[in-house]
């Protein structure tokens, strides 16, 4: 995903959250996210919080429509406000209704201003149905339930469908395909808005995926360009070992020129930053889970030593190696 992507947010304001509640939603893909993210204001000690934000959470209802799932729960929601949020999400929808979706014309409309304004909007399981109705995924890669990959590719054939990931992201639309890809992508937004420790503590705390491996191994959208693909590929099995630009361009036999210029092209990036990422996620979750000395780690993840370690680490998380272990461990 290029960095460009990413939303910029001021974290001294809250996270502005908005739930679409279509009638027949699967609650479970509404509450479960929504719980944890407000659970985010009760969990973190004083001490440790400022700079992170709360989620402001409001529920919207199809206008016209009091939303009531199939198993006769409802949850309270409101019309449609034009304040602009920061993640809109559309929950799964029970059988979805094509031609009830289209003539929700206002919801569609809503969608496009909304990602127009710059929200990341998330489709769960078969919610991405709105997302292309409303034109948001024409040319993009996404992802949808097995169920109804059928049913989708033959109304929306102008969307790239790609039926191997469980989570596909483009242009600030995330698409996931079932309960644990719904989970994963609430880590990962949690850690886009809130930052990595916050969901990092988050996924010890409720026992969910840690989010710095759901970037590596969720996230990674494989783009048009084989040789982009194949350098990542390179990059991810031989992170471990002593690598720079001409070595990485002489294993896909190209000119480190050519791979530079089409790996920033493709992702945004260098492929040695690339990698420098690779080789600090490793670290983190090497930090977090095991009590191996700072120096094997960084042995373990590709550095030359512990001091090149310490500095990269540093720069990127704003703490020492080992600030960062005495963090994870003081929260329980």
């Amino acid at each position: 995903m290029k960095s460009a992507d990413k939303p910029k947010f001021d974290r001294r304001r809250k996270v502005k959250c908005a739930y679409l509640v279509p009638d027949g939603a699967w609650i479970s893909t509404i509450i479960t996210g929504a719980e944890v993210y407000a659970a985010v204001d009760f969990f973190w000690q004083p001490a440790y919080v400022a700079e992170y934000s709360s989620f402001d959470i409001s529920f919207f209802n199809v206008p016209g429509q009091v939303a009531q799932n199939f198993t006769g729960l409802a949850i309270a929601s409101k019309e449609i406000d034009q304040r602009q949020y920061d993640i809109i999400t559309i929950p799964a929808i029970w059988r979805p209704d094509i031609l009830q979706i289209q003539q929700q014309t206002k919801v569609l409309e809503w969608l496009r201003v909304q990602h127009a304004g710059g929200a990341l909007i998330i489709g769960l399981i078969t919610g991405q149905f709105y997302l292309a109705e409303a034109g948001l995924l024409d040319g993009k890669e996404a992802t949808v339930h097995g169920a109804f990959a059928h049913t989708f590719q033959h109304q929306y054939p102008n969307v790239r469908i790609n039926l191997k990931r469980n989570i596909t992201e483009a242009d600030r639309l995330i698409c996931a395909t079932g309960h644990r890809s719904c989970m994963d992508v609430m880590m990962m937004t949690i850690a886009r808005f809130c930052g990595e420790e916050t969901a990092q503590l988050c996924a010890k705390y409720y026992e969910f995926t840690e989010p710095n491996k759901l970037e590596s191994d969720f996230m990674e959208s494989q783009g048009d360009d084989v040789l982009v693909n194949a350098a990542k590929e390179s990059l991810r099995h031989r992170f471990q070992e002593e690598m720079n630009l001409d070595i990485l361009a002489q294993l896909l036999n190209v000119s480190p020129r050519t791979l530079s210029r089409r790996f920033q092209n493709a992702t945004g990036a260098s492929p040695m930053h690339y990698l420098q990422k690779l080789r600090l996620q490793n670290a983190k979750q090497l930090l977090a889970n095991t009590t191996h000395s700072i120096e094997h780690i960084s042995q373990q993840c590709g550095f030359n030593s512990a001091s090149v370690f310490g500095r990269a680490f540093k720069s990127a998380f704003n703490k020492t190696p080992l600030q960062y272990r005495k963090f994870i461990a003081s929260n329980p």
